[in-house]
């Protein structure tokens, strides 16, 4: 599945910068390694600044170009660690990832979702049930990255709760069921899951 930056609130790297700055980090500390640390990041086991792992701003960027307000957040480590897995999956990050969709922060929930987006095939298909769970969640843009890897994990009953979101007054979570719908209808072959036409 191509990488979909669905959150354009979010601050941080634009689309392309983001895997181009994973790719320099799996060079500089080797993927294995990197793939380890962001699931220490994620699971809360890892903080910026530990012996031993290396500089936070290999995946977090320039200190100036955050957001101030989530470069103070306490759940940044967590949502950096979640955002690497998105370009750099490893299979033992899995229990880390399926922990993260019910995190407190709706940064590390939103970044879980686009990891269960971007890698559901290798070992997240259990993570439909909470994923749709957060098709309700108070945040929009979790919301929206919900609908998104429910085309990837969801089964075809998921469908009826997408077809839901396609009039919804938020575009963006509305055009997510859309093309997660287009998903269900490709990995089932049923055609007949894809939205209606007048939608």
């Amino acid at each position: 599945m191509a990488d979909r930056y669905w959150d354009v609130n979010l601050p941080g790297p634009a689309e392309g910068e983001e895997t181009a700055m994973v790719t320099a980090a799996v060079e500089h500390v080797g993927g294995r390694q990197l793939a380890d640390w962001a699931v220490r990041l994620l699971s809360g086991r890892a903080r910026p600044g530990d012996a031993g792992d290396p500089d936070i701003a290999l995946i977090r960027g320039e200190a100036d170009t955050l957001d101030p307000e989530l470069a103070l957040d306490p759940h940044l480590p967590r949502m950096l660690g979640a955002r690497v897995l998105v370009h750099h999956w490893h299979p033992r990050a899995a229990d880390a990832v399926l922990a993260g969709l019910t995190d407190e922060s709706a940064a590390v929930r939103q970044a879980c979702c686009r990891v269960v987006a971007a890698h559901g095939s290798e070992g997240l298909v259990s993570a439909a049930r909470t994923v749709e769970a957060l098709l309700s969640d108070p945040d929009p843009r979790v919301r929206s990255a919900a609908a998104q890897a429910l085309g990837e994990v969801g089964g075809e009953s998921t469908a009826s709760a997408l077809q839901g979101l396609l009039m919804d007054p938020d575009s963006v979570l509305a055009s997510a069921a859309e093309d997660a719908l287009d998903r269900l209808a490709e990995r089932f072959n049923r055609p007949d899951l894809r939205a209606e036409p007048e939608y």
